[in-house]
């Protein structure tokens, strides 16, 4: 008996679906980075300059990987296997599937770098005085840009697509009514060792971001006891503490779609729909990630209640909770 997709033809398994719903996102999230940009750029104090840059690079990279997945590529990817094909305005222009898909594998592993990048700014920050280990800086956040210019070539081998038609027949049983065969471009046909170097990427820079969070605190208690004030210790952890929840919250939002992309590489499980809802809230991650940094920040946060009274009079409802108070700065 064929499986129950073989016959499938509801909306929202369909690419029209996708396409849609990926460009309203895109047209919803574009104002809100916008906002993000401006925020950073023009109402970060002066005392922040050394961590304005490393923020703008985050909030760069998530802003570049959202409009990349909801606007620029819109890709409909067919999981368990690593495949699919783009829907987006690059598809419209005639770029090739190949240089899209690479385009979005760097801009995720470059957010991962420059979230690892703020910590260790901030920890260099803390560290100024001794010129030994600043001239180290330089040096540490190109190797990190670097790094996925040599691992992602090496982990990637685009198989020879006739290949990956065999297998998608294979898996499948059928070709299902929502899928265009002839478009399908397939990343790799081995799902085992990419998914395995994925991981490891991205435990090695969560074990980075954790080391570099561990030694700030370590350092700011150091920093308390000679040059530093408590409040202005304080205020080190208060921001340190307002960009972790920044990261948190929107990663809290993709840890689902994540971990269903993993079950259905495991147990080689379909389901159009659920693929289409996965990359919907993944690319969903910068607006969260921007509405995060907005209200957790005392700057930015201030200013726009200032700019948008209605939010100001929500905020100091008595059934609604304050954001926490975040203040951003560097050297004091």
């Amino acid at each position: 008996m064929a499986p129950a997709y073989c016959n499938q033809t509801g909306y929202l398994h369909t690419a029209d679906f996708q396409r849609l719903v990926l460009h309203v996102i895109s047209f919803i999230s574009i104002p809100i980075h916008v906002f993000g940009v401006f925020c950073v750029f023009f109402k970060t104090p002066i005392s922040m300059q050394s961590v304005k840059w490393s923020m703008m690079n985050v909030h760069l990279f998530s802003c570049l990987l959202d409009l990349g997945l909801s606007f620029l590529t819109t890709p409909f990817v067919f999981f368990p296997l690593m495949a699919g094909y783009p829907l987006g305005f690059l598809e419209y222009l005639g770029v090739e599937t190949e240089p899209q898909v690479y385009m979005i594998i760097f801009m995720g592993a470059y957010l991962l770098v420059a979230i690892s990048i703020v910590f260790e700014n901030r920890l260099f920050v803390l560290v100024m005085t001794n010129k030994n280990l600043h001239r180290y800086a330089t040096p540490i956040y190109l190797i990190h840009y670097i790094i996925p210019l040599i691992v992602i070539p090496t982990v990637i081998k685009i198989p020879d697509q006739e290949e990956g038609k065999k297998n998608f027949i294979n898996l499948f049983e059928c070709v299902p009514p929502y899928v265009e065969l002839k478009n399908v471009f397939y990343l790799i046909l081995v799902k085992k060792f990419f998914l395995i170097s994925c991981g490891i990427f991205i435990m090695v820079l969560f074990l980075e971001v954790w080391f570099l969070a561990y030694m700030t605190d370590r350092k700011l208690k150091q920093q308390m006891t000679k040059t530093m004030s408590q409040k202005t210790v304080d205020l080190h952890r208060k921001f340190q503490r307002a960009f972790i929840l920044q990261l948190l919250i929107p990663f809290l939002i993709v840890f689902v779609p994540l971990g269903y992309i993993g079950f259905t590489a495991i147990f080689d499980y379909h389901n159009q729909f659920f693929n289409n809802l996965t990359l919907i809230i993944i690319s969903s991650h910068g607006f969260f990630s921007t509405i995060a940094m907005v209200a957790l920040h005392a700057p930015y946060r201030e200013y726009t209640l200032k700019l948008f009274p209605f939010f100001k009079r929500l905020s100091s409802s008595p059934t609604n909770l304050t954001a926490p108070q975040s203040v951003m700065v560097t050297n004091m």
